[in-house]
């Protein structure tokens, strides 16, 4: 963020400018910032950002792409957002999408704390599979659960970045189009809802991962190798297998590394290279969330 003396149109005094992937304006103070994690690979100009502003303030938007927002506030905090646009989805969950020509301001009191998913107009385009002017988005008042699941795809985002200074690409690829499709009303027209990779399609997807599976894995490259979009690319790879790419990848990992591990083949962190995890921890608590043990825990269990 810049830091400029220029008027907002709120006061006079000192602002900061800011500018993400989707919006720019200005903010009345400088946020401390958990995480900002622009995208320089893989998706096209996507930003996360996770933020807390520790006294009350204000701060406008100019959105040209699209940005999706939620309060992490402790429950029970005290603090009131009050905002001027129309942009919000349900009081009750803190979730907002900001649409593409919103302008705007938004004020809170007290200490203010939330993540924001921020697309530009080219990114929606890409991943939406059309023109931004023709895309519907998820009306306000939308049913409560969808807004609950969004909110849990950006916890899940804060936490993959909290966890792994270097998170897997695949995973923050799949978790960027699932918040851009929470918040995309309808399908770009001529698309099937329930779409299937035909036999030759999944056998060259599955081969790469085994052949890469030791490499970084984007989904870009995978839908590339199968002549489609990135959005269509993940419904159809469920759709054919019943689970998504990075859930599939994380399996054939954790395959592999079990493998290396009963054959001696060097420690953890050799193990966890060849494999395709960032490290051995990263390694280990993918083991934890799939199989409920560490890695040696799982080996030791099948020998015992």
């Amino acid at each position: 963020m810049d830091r400029t003396a220029e008027s907002s149109g709120e006061s006079s005094a000192e602002t900061f400018a800011y500018a993400t992937s989707g919006s720019a304006g200005h903010l009345s103070g400088r946020p401390e910032l958990t995480c900002y994690a622009p995208s320089d690979r893989g998706l096209p100009e996507v930003a996360f950002i996770d933020f807390r502003f520790p006294t009350g303030g204000w701060s406008t938007h100019a959105v040209t792409g699209l940005e999706v927002a939620a309060s992490t506030q402790p429950a029970g905090a005290h603090h009131a957002v009050d905002y001027e646009i129309a942009a919000r989805l349900t009081e009750r969950e803190g979730l907002l999408v900001r649409r593409p020509g919103l302008n705007g301001t938004t004020r809170w009191a007290g200490p203010y704390a939330g993540r924001v998913l921020s697309f530009s107009a080219a990114a929606v385009e890409r991943l939406a599979e059309a023109p931004i002017g023709k895309i519907a988005f998820a009306a306000d008042g939308r049913d409560l659960r969808a807004c609950r699941s969004t909110w849990h795809i950006l916890d899940a985002l804060a936490c993959a970045h909290r966890d792994d200074p270097s998170p897997d690409a695949l995973l923050i690829e799949s978790l960027h189009l699932a918040i851009l499709r929470s918040v995309v009303a309808a399908r770009a027209p001529g698309r099937s809802a329930a779409p299937d990779l035909s036999a030759s399609q999944a056998g060259r997807a599955c081969a790469y991962i085994r052949e890469h599976l030791d490499r970084e894995i984007t989904v870009s490259a995978l839908a590339g190798i199968v002549g489609l979009s990135e959005g269509y690319f993940i419904r159809a790879f469920r759709q054919t297998t019943g689970v998504t790419p990075y859930q599939y990848i994380m399996r054939e990992r954790v395959g592999r590394a079990e493998a290396l591990i009963r054959s001696g083949a060097g420690s953890m962190a050799e193990v966890a290279a060849r494999s395709g995890f960032t490290s051995a921890s990263a390694m280990s608590r993918t083991f934890r969330k799939l199989v409920g043990r560490s890695p040696t825990g799982r080996t030791a269990g099948r020998r015992a």
